[in-house]
């Protein structure tokens, strides 16, 4: 990983700047301006800005809550040291009302400057309808992803759908039942954006076209939906290509060199200044990446800056908050002992302290290279959201829940060839029930997307928590598959939510 100069620099005040109006007390976010709404969002230049807030505060969601909602609380890392932290009590499932991870606060404070985007952009001055159509979509579709985190870390959350204009007068809403939220809401936003969305998009620090199918097909699994789903994703695979047989042009695609994938992990974003421009790929190439959030600090400023080095390591010889886990390091370290070798041990993870005791995960710094732990901040990192194997596990995952259990092997296979291990994939007879090959499916995508906030929902979409995790940390109940309320969001409802259950 390159390093970028810290560069220190001052916040001006442009006069006639956006500044995106806030949340209601109840979700406690402080507004950042009272500029009436009639005076905001009024042209091309308002809405641009509008739009580059939303992915502003999502980065700010997102900047811790990517490890904690999906990583930590999973079968995939172990303290390195045994250190008060937040990550630890996930780690060890001792969840109380205080820890940050807790507070949805974050992702209404997105939900809000979505909602003010999609009530004001139709009334826009811009002449471009395929533009502001646009603009429409990336609103929508951050909407249905911040409440689609939402529901899988809270279960039943308020919804609110419409700008809060009087801070003071906020209405406190009751939580909707996650179904409801998936199917009346997440859902419906997405179909919206897929509507609306210009295909010539394809940034990918931005919801494209690719982003709403990767999220909708997500969405609609979560609810069962096997065959919406499926055809999800063959609307991705027609746009982009299949695995093996990529759509000239596409710049999404499924990249079977596992040095060119590490690389895009590494390398793909340094030094490549953000352009604004939705129909310019900041990463120059084709490569699987599909939405990103991009914590640069010369974008998002020094208060955005990666954590991911604090919590994964610095590299060999450095120190981290989490190694690999001994059940996963254990299949790693079974996958070299035997040929062929699994290329993914030395692409994807490193030895801590300069031995093979334990392992860090690698994935985003270049293969046998360290970096000081006081420079971590400066460095470039997208934490990917969705990338193209993200597609591949998700349909081998519907084909299996459709009782198509060769093309869920089939799909399994490319990222197998990929790490160099095709010979040892399962064959169909291998499996007498669809829950055991739902199992080897969730066991692959375990080894190849660790650290990449994927493998706590996969647990609990699958009913797998209290069955892994038990013997674990002692999770025992599925009650304990959500996270608790934070207790700062319970005394600013005044009773109006109760405590999810279990806490």
């Amino acid at each position: 990983m390159h390093m970028k100069k810290y560069i220190k620099s001052t916040f001006v005040c442009l006069t006639g700047a956006l500044v995106m109006a806030s949340s209601c007390n109840l979700l406690n976010v402080e507004p950042v301006s009272e500029i009436p709404a009639g005076q905001m969002w009024q042209n091309q230049r308002d809405v641009n800005a509008g739009i580059a807030e939303i992915y502003a505060s999502f980065r700010t969601a997102m900047k811790t809550n990517w490890f904690c909602w999906g990583e930590m609380r999973s079968d995939n890392f172990v303290l390195y040291q045994e250190l008060p932290s937040e990550y630890g009590k996930l780690i060890l499932n001792q969840m109380t009302t205080d820890l940050p991870s807790t507070n949805w606060t974050s992702l209404y404070k997105v939900i809000s400057n979505t909602n003010f985007a999609i009530q004001n952009i139709p009334n826009a001055d811009i002449t471009d309808q395929t533009l502001k159509n646009d603009y429409l979509a990336q609103a929508y579709a951050m909407r249905a992803l911040c409440y689609f985190y939402a529901v899988r870390v809270w279960g039943a959350v308020p919804v609110y759908l419409d700008p809060v204009d009087n801070l003071a007068k906020a209405e406190v809403k009751g939580r909707t039942p996650m179904e409801d939220v998936l199917r009346d809401v997440i859902i419906p936003d997405l179909e919206l954006a897929e509507g609306l969305i210009d295909p010539s998009n394809v940034e990918r620090k931005r919801i494209s076209r690719n982003a709403i199918y990767a999220i909708l097909a997500d969405a609609q699994m979560w609810l069962g939906e096997w065959e919406a789903a499926d055809a999800t994703i063959d609307r991705f695979m027609s746009a982009n290509g299949s695995p093996d047989a990529a759509i000239r042009n596409s710049t999404v695609v499924f990249q079977e060199n596992i040095e060119d994938l590490k690389n895009s992990f590494v390398n793909g974003l340094n030094n490549k200044a953000g352009d604004n421009n939705p129909q310019v790929d900041e990463y120059g190439e084709a490569n699987e990446f599909i939405f990103v959030v991009h914590q640069n600090i010369n974008e998002a400023g020094l208060s955005n800056y990666s954590m991911i080095w604090s919590i994964l390591g610095c590299g060999m010889g450095q120190g981290s908050t989490v190694v690999l886990s001994p059940k996963l390091q254990a299949v790693y370290e079974a996958s070299v002992s035997r040929a062929p070798i699994d290329k993914r041990m030395e692409h994807y993870l490193c030895p801590s302290k300069s031995s093979a005791e334990s392992y860090q995960v690698h994935k985003y710094m270049a293969n046998g290279t360290s970096v000081k732990y006081q420079d971590y901040i400066n460095c470039q990192v997208a934490y990917p959201i969705y990338r193209y194997t993200d597609i591949l596990f998700m349909q081998a995952e519907v084909k299996a829940q459709q009782d198509k259990w060769q093309d869920a092997l089939n799909l399994i296979q490319f990222v197998l060839q990929r790490a160099g291990v095709a010979s040892t994939l399962a064959s169909v007879s291998d499996f007498t029930s669809r829950d055991e090959l739902i199992d080897y499916i969730l066991d692959q995508k375990q080894i190849e997307m660790v650290g990449e906030g994927k493998r706590w929902f996969d647990l609990v979409r699958n009913h797998r928590v209290v069955e892994v995790m038990n013997p674990i940390n002692g999770l025992s109940s599925p009650n304990e598959e959500l996270f608790p309320i934070h207790q700062s969001v319970l005394n600013l409802a005044q009773k109006a939510y109760e405590q999810n259950p279990g806490y």
